[in-house]
This record gives structure tokens, C-alpha cells and sequence, in this order.
């Protein structure tokens, strides 16, 4: 083995090595596709709940909500600035605000279920 210094970057065995199988984590399909967008957002808004109650949380939970609005809108602000930047364009800016604005209702929806 070579000589280093303690900080230096050392590459691991590859990107393969240690990734999980892609389905690891992933939610199990929930069944057929909501006939509407209002049956379609609500399932959505259900499996973001889904995925706060497997670590004993809830997106009606002031704080949890605070939290994962917040976040929202931090990434919010992480699209702007890459559209700002010439990062992406106007076209993939609002493809991508789509499911940000459907998840920012979540905790609306979830409140009302």
C-alpha cells in the first residue's frame, strides 16, 4: 500500500460494491392506479405518511410538518437557483415543481383522511 496522508480521498471498490438491491426501501406497489388526480394526489399524500410512520413519525405532527415543509422549500430554492444558473431550463424547472407542489400538499390531505 501506498503512502498517504490521513485526510486523502481513497476510492472505494466501485458504486456496486456495497449499493442494495435497487428495490431495497422502496414502497411496494399499493395496487391499481387512482382513477382521478384527487384519488391519485391522496394516495401519494398516504405513502409519504407511510414512509414518517415506519420511523414512528407523522405528517401530522406540527413539528414534523414544519419540518418536512421546510425542507420542501428548500429544494424549492435548490431548483431555482440550478434554473438561475442555467443548471436546468424552464421546461425541466416546472416538470419538477409538479410532484414538489403535489408533496407539499401531503400534510392537508393527510389532516382531512
Amino acid at each position: 500500500m501506498r503512502d498517504q496522508q490521513p485526510d486523502q480521498y481513497q476510492p472505494g471498490p466501485g458504486p456496486e460494491a456495497d449499493r442494495p438491491p435497487a428495490t431495497a426501501g422502496a414502497a411496494p406497489p399499493t395496487g391499481p392506479a387512482p382513477a382521478d388526480d384527487a384519488s391519485a394526489l391522496a394516495a401519494f399524500a398516504e405513502t409519504i405518511e407511510t414512509s414518517f410512520v415506519e420511523i414512528g413519525q407523522s405528517l401530522t405532527d406540527p413539528r414534523t410538518r414544519d419540518a418536512y415543509l421546510t425542507t420542501l422549500a428548500t429544494w424549492e430554492r435548490i431548483l431555482q437557483g440550478s434554473h438561475a444558473t442555467g443548471v436546468i431550463d424552464d421546461a425541466t424547472l416546472q416538470e419538477l415543481m409538479v410532484p414538489l407542489n403535489g408533496m407539499r400538499q401531503a400534510p392537508g390531505i393527510i389532516d382531512r383522511i
